[in-house]
């Protein structure tokens, strides 16, 4: 579980994800996607991009799921390519020192 919480980096882009998440829900499914939802789709990509446009375009019941699942993807892969970059960042300050 630390992994995804490990650095300030990661913890600051939970929380944007968690806020654009609480806006959408707040926003209701009778507003629609809305801008918290445009920004949750844009701070998920570039995996959550591959499902927007079905999203976007459908109307059936299985247009939740795929954009939760579109969504908890793009994080999860965000997370780790945050986790490895700020890991590469303190190994090279730390071979400096």
């Amino acid at each position: 579980m630390s992994f995804f919480v490990g650095n300030w980096v990661t913890r600051l882009y939970l929380g944007a994800v968690l806020v654009a998440t609480a806006f959408m829900i707040a926003a209701g499914p009778a507003v629609g996607l809305g801008i918290a939802g445009i920004f949750l789709i844009a701070l998920t990509s570039p995996v959550s991009i591959i499902f927007a446009p079905v999203f976007l375009l459908g109307e059936g019941w299985l247009t939740g799921p795929m954009m939760v699942g579109s969504i908890l993807a793009g994080y999860l892969l965000n997370t780790v390519l945050i986790n490895m970059i700020v890991g590469e960042i303190g190994r090279v300050r730390s071979r400096r020192a």
